[in-house]
């Protein structure tokens, strides 16, 4: 879960809420891409590994919250992340194929510390990926439909692509209220505004972007499980919009 800050509390987004709004950003970008359904779905689904976690998220002892994403013991996150992107093959091979090449550029460009039992864990994630990748890729190569979407060069892009657009979804969602910068991109509120955002250099096609997402607003924190379960199914659930302006 991300948890954003406001004055009534912690609201709690969804990863996979989290996941769409990259997807919307991926629908409104300017530049082209290829081939542009499948890495829009990619882009929506690329934490499909976190949807049964969130429907019971586990609590975080230091908080008395769900656990933040980041602050997820990391044995946990790659057992969480371990072939999730086979849940998305029923749909589409192309777009599992770059969930799975995201999760594992996370930890490359990230690399976990921790003991032998998290870099044990680690290689293996690692070795059960990169051999579902190359399955995936033979499979598509051998497909007169995406080969040429699946050269070195445009496998590689369109990875880049959802690194980028997640970085940008995760800054906008713990919310915009001083200038920062992610992804490559400025963004900042504009008057003072932490709905309308200036992001720049300009990335998009419209000259203006609206986000939606939905999260829950916990105004307290919790003693157990239990606790947690019952305050999440009673907490509000926010509509949270944020417009895009060029900075």
């Amino acid at each position: 879960m991300l948890h954003r800050a406001t004055s009534e509390g912690t609201v709690v987004i969804g990863q996979p809420a989290h996941a769409w709004v990259s997807g919307q950003i991926a629908r409104a970008w300017a530049d082209p891409f290829e081939p542009w359904q499948e890495v829009c779905l990619a882009a929506e689904q690329h934490d499909i590994a976190w949807i049964d976690w969130e429907r019971t998220p586990e609590r975080d002892p230091e908080t008395g919250l769900p656990y933040a994403f980041s602050a997820l013991p990391r044995l946990r996150r790659l057992e969480l992340w371990s072939g999730a992107a086979t849940l998305l093959l029923p749909q589409s091979r192309y777009a599992a194929l770059l969930v799975s090449l995201h999760g594992t550029l996370l930890v490359e460009r990230f690399p976990p510390e921790g003991d032998e039992d998290v870099q044990q864990a680690l290689a293996g994630y690692l070795e059960q990926e990169r051999a579902f990748q190359a399955r995936i890729l033979e499979s598509l190569r051998g497909d007169p439909a995406y080969a040429s979407h699946v050269t070195t060069a445009n496998v590689e892009r369109n990875r880049e692509l959802i690194f980028v657009w997640d970085g940008l979804s995760l800054a906008i969602l713990h919310g915009i209220t001083m200038e920062r910068t992610a992804a490559g991109h400025t963004l900042a509120p504009q008057d003072g505004d932490p709905t309308r955002v200036a992001l720049s250099p300009w990335p998009f096609r419209d000259n203006e972007v609206t986000l939606v997402c939905e999260g829950r607003l916990l105004t307290e924190s919790y003693a157990d499980e239990r606790e947690l379960g019952r305050g999440l199914g009673n907490a509000p659930w926010l509509t949270i919009e944020t417009t895009l302006v060029p900075g």
